[in-house]
């Protein structure tokens, strides 16, 4: 049976209309009833003319509106039957089970990890007109062999957008396409571990013969990004890391390069401070050594504009490394990084000797993304959805545990709840994990962190789950043991 919602019930899904921008008012409202299941699949939206007539706008601020949802795959035009809402993926039943799970139960799903964006939100409509038009603009010639340093209209999408997006100081000839960062860092790491990265202007300096090369890493950090360091041969060395970001003042003399994420630092969620940065490009540029910025989520800012990336202060020394990973999915291998041309060139051919280069009609398919807009209208989407669920999380937390006081800035898609001891932080994860909320032990993710915390991927977690969530926690943080990590 077709629902049809009447015009006058328009204001029921999206509250009471602001005095301006009510363009943007009905854009998002219409897409959180969409994404939140408010206004169910097949529903037939009302006419432009009776919506407008209701709402009080003009007919032509309704179908901007409506235009932009169905570009967005939120909302189907058909021909004689009107808009109707479209039917999207069913969300992961494993996550809404957070309310009758308890510490021991059933394992949580392989593969996701506290960083991995929600699969229902993945721009299936939009994605499949850029694989479309994307395959369709290639050349018989770009239909080989790959060129191992990336599809030359992907290399120029990205420029323009880390350009405007991160304020990135870069060209398409700085740009290498790789297999997502892990691919990118990967590489890196051989280089280094090989010293097949040329010296930076006027320095000297490495490793004394037969020694492994040194890294520095945050501390706490990602764990699968040392094991890639690890793999490679490197040595790492731990920089503490406290609200202000690394410690750059601790920054050791014998390494060769430093691993950072300082737009978003994982997993405590700080950011580098403005005189954290100089210290740590003034370390770089007193030896022969490299930053490499790994920009895995910076553009999931949600109370202010992201922070610039270190890259543009610095690009004859810093490294940028992102990917689609986390504001579009992580199945979709594509990534970029960002490099001088020292690096650059044997970059490229790390590349070719690994895999001959990234599969092109994907490639394709993201410079389409990119440059008809179909991207940057997602990103505006996803954040409004992962902030919205994080507000709801951490206005629970607030309600619920008062004392608690959750660290790190408004972004990504992750956070850090403090629990007291090892013994509260391996039931709080047990009890999140065996109800499908991806979670890590902060202590896990370092060799020295005094206290504990549960780290928590949030972009999962619906308005529905939240009791469920902050129960567990709740029950973690009331279990006696040590202090709660600050």
């Amino acid at each position: 049976m077709t629902t049809r919602l009447e015009p006058d019930a328009l204001l029921l899904v999206l509250g009471p209309r602001p005095g301006r921008d009510v363009g943007r008012w009905l854009g998002d409202g219409l897409r959180a009833a969409v994404v939140d299941g408010r206004l169910e699949a097949g529903t037939v939206l009302p006419s432009g003319r009776d919506a407008a007539a209701a709402l009080g706008v003009s007919r032509g601020t309704v179908m901007a509106a409506v235009d932009v949802l169905v570009g967005e795959g939120l909302l189907v035009s058909r021909p004689r039957s009107g808009v109707v809402v479209a039917s999207l993926p069913a969300p992961d039943r494993t996550a809404r089970a957070v309310t009758r799970a308890a510490p021991g139960g059933a394992a949580a799903p392989r593969g996701v990890s506290v960083g991995t964006p929600d699969p229902a939100l993945f721009p299936r409509a939009a994605w499949a007109r850029a694989v479309r038009d994307g395959v369709r603009g290639l050349a018989d010639a770009e239909l080989g062999y790959p060129d191992p340093q990336g599809l030359p209209a992907l290399r120029e999408a990205l420029a323009v957008h880390l350009r405007r997006a991160r304020g990135a100081r870069v060209t398409a000839s700085d740009v290498v396409v790789v297999s997502g960062v892990a691919q990118g860092l990967a590489l890196l790491a051989r280089l280094l571990a090989t010293g097949r990265v040329a010296p930076s202007p006027g320095t000297r300096g490495g490793p004394a013969p037969g020694e492994p090369v040194r890294v520095a890493v945050e501390d706490p950090s990602s764990r699968g990004a040392l094991d890639l360091l690890h793999d490679a041969g490197l040595r790492t060395a731990g920089v503490p890391v406290d609200a202000d970001g690394l410690r750059a003042d601790l920054l050791p003399d014998d390494a060769r390069a430093a691993l950072v994420t300082p737009a978003h630092q994982f997993p405590l969620g700080v950011v580098l401070a403005p005189a954290r940065r100089r210290a740590l490009l003034a370390w770089a540029a007193a030896g022969d050594r490299l930053v490499l910025e790994d920009d895995y989520d910076a553009e999931l800012r949600y109370d202010r504009r992201p922070v610039a990336s270190v890259q543009a202060l610095d690009p004859e020394r810093v490294v940028l490394l992102g990917s689609v990973s986390k504001l579009l999915s992580p199945a979709l291998r594509l990534g970029w990084v960002v490099a001088p041309p020292r690096v650059v060139g044997p970059l490229v051919e790390a590349k070719r000797r690994a895999d001959l280069g990234t599969s092109v009609p994907e490639q394709a398919a993201l410079a389409a993304l990119l440059g008809s807009g179909a991207y940057q209208r997602h990103l505006r989407r996803a954040r409004l959805v992962y902030l919205r669920r994080r507000r709801a999380l951490l206005d629970a937390l607030a309600t619920a545990l008062p004392g608690v006081r959750v660290g790190g800035v408004a972004a990504g898609l992750h956070l850090v709840v403090p629990v007291p001891g090892a013994a509260a932080e391996a039931a709080a994860v047990a009890g999140l994990r065996a109800a499908g909320v991806p979670a890590e032990p902060l202590g896990g993710t370092s060799s020295s962190l005094a206290g504990h915390g549960v780290v928590v991927g949030t972009a999962r977690v619906r308005e529905g789950d939240v009791p469920g969530v902050v129960q567990v926690l709740r029950t973690a943080c009331l279990t006696p043991g040590e202090e709660l990590v600050r």
